[in-house]
């Protein structure tokens, strides 16, 4: 396989991803998993998912399993993630209940024909668009939010009709184990399928031929994903990450601000693809921002974020190698660091960093990490160069007032801008999530996702009580002309329509100077 290049932000995860990949084992054979991706195939030719009761149905068995299981998911969260409970609750509980909700409320309006224009010239007649389901899914989840990137595809994906197979990750394996055991009591055992595993099914798995590709992670594999779905011009949706900035500029709430950052920068322990990645800070700004977030990370977490029932763990030793070593090389001013790092249980304090050299890892990788750098800016004008010799973000927030964010949206490109909060953007079913360039392709939540799902099929439906001769042969000169007027124009001379307008005008004004008469 020929080698691709790995952007900058994506070094760490490749090193990572390569290490991982060498202690592999089998779960599933290619015999296994060629008769799920068989089934699915038959159950989708049988055309029962294309049915408003099946799909809502569908959508209803995924609501029962996370309100009835909701302490089984909060449980193997915490054992893969260490998270807190209340996070794991908010992060993979309630933010697919609130989806499939919204989901349900639209589903039969989204399914209607949808009908368009039709050109004068093609009438009698009449056009609308049909969305229907593409077929056979592949969903590869990432671990960061196990549950909730597992079940969000899910959602999309069944509301539009389609047959899915789910490949959890296998380095969150409570959740990817509780996964594989719910799923089939609640949704169609032979339309949805849960193929465990690591690289080597991952791999089997995309040898098959797909109808469509989700995958959410980093960059290195989607480009693997990317190849192997060229191979059948499969359509794909990749959403990735990058290092997404935080903006703060004058006039900016400083404690609001303070708070919002570190609550999207810490949730999950950093380990969120729209994470603050880092800060750029005006001047002006810099020291109240920084007064306030120090004495935010002490009144949250204490003297040692390791006894907080509030702060979570990095996944595994790998990522806390990674991250640890991304803090160690940073060459940056440690403003505040709650406790001792400690691999034993995966524990990287909350750690603010100040004016990082540029040329470090942690401001070429993406940190998935509860690390944010914090760079002093002298100007806009430099924040917007900054973030423009980069590759494009998933995600951007911007503190300050809204005219100047404006501004600097205008100039800038992103998957999606926050103005005066983190995170909260992908909350709202009504805005699509996805990325631009190296953070992404495609989108999905909502209308998005059913869309994203779906193949959008054309349709005309023509009269047939009236066929003119003109358009079939033998053809002659003077059709020609009358097909020039007619799709080319104009069909009135422009002499002829500035008369029309005089004798029009002339009929108004005697009609008023009538009206008027009688008054």
């Amino acid at each position: 396989m020929a080698a691709v290049e790995v952007l900058p932000s994506e070094q760490g995860f490749a090193r990572t991803h390569a290490k991982d990949a060498a202690e592999e084992t089998r779960v599933f054979s290619d015999e296994h998993i060629a008769k799920a991706h068989a089934q699915l195939v038959e159950t989708f030719r049988s055309g029962r998912t294309k049915t408003y009761e099946w799909r809502k149905a569908q959508l209803e068995g995924l609501r029962r399993l996370c309100v009835e299981n909701s302490e089984q998911v909060c449980k193997a969260i915490i054992s893969d993630l260490g998270r807190p409970k209340m996070e794991a609750f908010l992060g993979d509980v309630t933010a697919v209940v609130t989806e499939i909700d919204h989901t349900l409320q639209h589903l039969q309006s989204w399914m209607q024909p949808e009908a368009v224009a039709t050109p004068m010239i093609q009438k009698p007649g009449r056009s609308c668009i049909i969305r229907e389901p593409k077929g056979v899914v592949l969903q590869i989840a990432p671990w960061n939010f196990p549950v909730n990137l597992s079940l969000m595809g899910l959602i999309a994906g069944l509301a539009a009709g389609n047959c899915c197979l789910l490949k959890p990750s296998e380095i969150a394996p409570s959740t990817e184990e509780l996964l594989a055991k719910l799923l089939p009591k609640y949704v169609d055992p032979e339309a949805v399928i849960v193929i465990n595993g690591g690289i080597p099914e991952s791999a089997a798995l995309l040898k098959l031929r797909w109808d469509h590709i989700l995958y959410t992670g980093n960059g290195v594999v989607a480009r693997a994903v990317a190849r192997a779905a060229a191979e059948h011009l499969t359509p794909i949706t990749l959403e990735l990450g990058g290092k997404s900035p935080t903006i703060v500029l004058p006039g900016a709430n400083i404690p609001v601000a303070a708070r919002r950052i570190l609550a999207g920068k810490f949730f999950n322990c950093g380990q969120i693809c729209i994470a603050p990645d880092y800060a750029l800070v005006h001047k002006d700004a810099e020291a109240q921002l920084v007064k306030e977030m120090q004495g935010l990370v002490k009144s949250w977490y204490g003297e040692d974020a390791s006894t907080s029932d509030s702060f979570g763990r990095i996944i595994n030793e790998r990522h806390w190698d990674r991250v640890r070593g991304l803090i160690e090389s940073s060459g940056a001013e440690v403003l505040a660091q709650p406790g001792e790092a400690d691999q034993a249980s995966k524990f990287i304090p909350p750690t603010l960093l100040r004016d990082p050299s540029v040329d470090s890892a942690i401001m070429q990788e993406e940190i998935f990490g509860p690390v944010l750098p914090i760079v002093k800016m002298d100007s806009v004008e430099g924040m917007i160069d900054h973030i423009n010799a980069g590759e494009k973000p998933l995600a951007m927030y911007i503190f300050g007032p809204e005219a100047a964010a404006d501004r600097i949206i205008a100039r800038t490109s992103s998957g999606g801008v926050c103005v005066n909060d983190t995170v909260y953007h992908i909350l709202n079913p009504d805005l699509p999530f996805g990325g631009v360039g190296g953070s992404g392709i495609g989108r999905y939540h909502g209308k998005w996702g059913f869309d994203e799902f779906s193949h959008v099929r054309s349709v005309m439906y023509r009269a047939t009580w009236l066929d003119l001769p003109q358009r079939y042969p033998p053809y002659s000169d003077s059709n020609l002309k009358m097909m020039e007027k007619l799709l080319v124009g104009p069909l009135v001379p422009p002499g002829m329509k500035k008369a029309l307008a005089a004798v029009g005008g002339v009929a108004v004004a005697g009609a008023a100077l009538a009206a008027r008469s009688r008054l």
